[in-house]
């Protein structure tokens, strides 16, 4: 296969970038009766109702002292379960089957983001072999999961509530979870170099719509997202 096409958000070349960061929440329910309230509300107090999401994810981690990527940064691999990581993601509901990459750096310490997981990151739209483009980056194969559910924007944050796909060893195939199964809900914001206590900001108002139902908080139980 073909090394992917990717094509960058950001002007390349010579200029100096300034880093983008993202600003996430996490939280999760258990049981049907749970999810229909969240996605309830949700559904309610967002913009444009609900859209059906079904993606498959491939994570690759950095393997070198310093993950330095095309995308205009670099983070340093520290060991700690904080090294930077590649997650590329197919959108199974959309015809082209492109790939959307995203680079995560090591989030910022608590102290000076106590309320949300705030990281560097960046997006790029590829095609082609994502196995190989990545390793040429210094990441290696971590895991693959497949997410369904549903997608709800509330001015720039995003919210995505899911359940993660069963694999079926016998078959190799992936298969939709119970709805009694445990639905991860992801608040997140659009990397951007300005207006990081804005987005902030903008998550705490999603926190709070939620409040009651799941509290939304900076531990992430799908660790790779």
């Amino acid at each position: 296969m073909a090394m992917p096409t990717v094509n960058l958000p950001y002007p390349q070349g010579s200029q100096q970038l300034q880093t983008p960061y993202e600003a996430c929440l996490y939280g999760s329910v258990t049981g049907s009766d749970e999810f229909r309230s969240v996605f309830d509300r949700l559904t309610l107090r967002t913009e444009n109702g609900s859209s059906h999401l079904h993606v498959r994810e491939l994570i690759f981690q950095a393997q070198l002292p310093s993950s330095s990527t095309n995308f205009g940064y670099s983070t340093p691999s520290t060991g700690d379960g904080n090294a930077p990581m590649l997650v590329c993601r197919e959108d199974l509901l959309d015809e082209k089957k492109s790939w959307i990459i995203s680079t995560r750096g090591r989030p910022e310490p608590v102290r000076l983001h106590p309320i949300a997981i705030v990281r560097p990151a960046m997006h790029a739209r590829a095609n082609g072999d994502i196995y190989g483009f990545a390793s040429t980056l210094g990441f290696a194969f971590q895991s693959e999961t497949y997410k369904r559910g549903f997608t709800f924007g509330k001015g720039v944050v995003t919210i995505n509530v899911y359940q993660l796909d069963v694999h079926v060893t016998e078959t190799d195939k992936w298969e939709k979870a119970p709805e009694e199964a445990t639905w991860y809900i992801e608040a997140k914001t659009p990397p951007t170099t300005v207006g990081i206590p804005q987005s902030v900001d903008a998550l705490v108002e999603i926190r709070d719509l939620l409040k009651g139902l799941v509290d939304l908080n900076r531990e992430n139980l799908v660790s790779h997202t």
